[in-house]
């Protein structure tokens, strides 16, 4: 069946969890830190199926006209990255389903929930909003908007992913520069998206994460060296092609809804180019401004792009060896 091959091929991150309901099985998809409670530090899995399936089961229900559907005996596997994957056979009577998540007490704080039946994006819950109605497959509109709030979601709080494109604005001279860079980045990351998403194109989140942090490295140690704009502009495509790959980590784990891809796909590239958009717009004046200081280019460029450096190295350093 669709849904026990359908798992995430990309590094789960705490706080977004999935649910994958079929017609008779439901598969929740959880990264290993949130569990670690219920796991062991090493070795079997199965040792663990009943306490996980009591910590994630508990309070969680599907229901037919208020008919609860039997679960069967939990399964426990990892999926690749740190992923956890719960799978429970399911006995439902026919009629439309609601699903409730009831694990949310147990999570920490802001952690969202997402929900797909029968190959379609259904929901995103959340601690105020934990459950939903299976009522069939959504239409375009509805799943462009909740991709576009994801992808808005995504840029905003991918830090990596900012402190690069700020470490190639500090260098840049002027508001064409800054422009063309911003403009190199989209381009890169938005073909790399698109062809990793697709499935066209794959490479493994051990190589991507440790890869967007160098380039990261690269940029701030790069930036010492006052590059021409020419060179940056090559740069900033060639990197940008890396974080394509990244922002198509999360995309991955969602699962486009085969009934409608473009739209999933379209929504969640604008959302990030939208909320990169904004974050663009308020620093890009400050930078502006800044410039016209004696100071800022003799001696706050090389001091933040250190900075940048240290971060990017720190971030590699973690995810070699996670």
């Amino acid at each position: 069946m669709w849904l026990l091959a359908a798992s995430p091929a990309w590094a789960h991150r705490p706080g977004l969890s999935y649910a994958r309901i079929g017609d008779d099985a439901l598969a929740l998809t959880f990264a290993r830190p949130e569990l670690a409670g219920a796991l062991p530090a090493g070795g079997e899995l199965e040792a663990s199926r009943l306490l996980v399936g009591e910590l994630l089961l508990e309070g969680t229900s599907l229901k037919v006209n208020d008919q609860a559907c039997e679960f069967g005996d939990p399964t426990l596997r990892s999926v690749e990255g740190d992923g956890v994957e719960l799978t429970v056979s399911l006995d439902c009577p026919h009629g439309e389903r609601m699903y409730e998540a009831g694990f949310f007490p147990r999570m920490e704080a802001g952690h969202r929930h997402y929900v797909e039946a029968e190959g379609a994006a259904v929901a995103v819950l959340d601690a105020a909003h934990t459950s939903v109605a299976i009522v069939g497959t959504p239409d375009p509109w509805t799943v462009a908007a909740r991709f576009g709030a994801l992808g808005v979601e995504h840029i905003w709080t991918g830090y990596d992913h900012l402190l690069f494109l700020f470490g190639l604005l500090l260098a840049a001279k002027g508001l064409r520069a800054m422009l063309l860079v911003v403009t190199g980045f989209t381009v890169a990351h938005s073909i790399t998206l698109s062809l990793a998403a697709l499935g066209w194109v794959h490479l493994a989140p051990a190589v991507v994460e440790p890869a967007i942090a160098a380039s990261i490295v690269f940029v701030g140690v790069e930036n010492l060296w006052k590059p021409t704009a020419a060179r940056r502009a090559v740069v900033t495509f060639a990197l940008g092609l890396v974080h394509g790959f990244g922002f198509a980590g999360m995309l991955l784990e969602l699962g486009l809804p085969r009934s409608a891809l473009v739209a999933a796909l379209v929504s969640f590239n604008g959302g990030v180019e939208l909320g990169q958009a904004a974050i663009v717009a308020l620093i890009l004046p400050l930078l502006l401004l800044l410039r016209r200081a004696p100071w800022w280019e003799r001696r706050a460029v090389p001091l933040l792009s250190a900075g940048v450096a240290l971060a990017g190295l720190v971030w590699f350093v973690e995810r070699v060896w996670a």
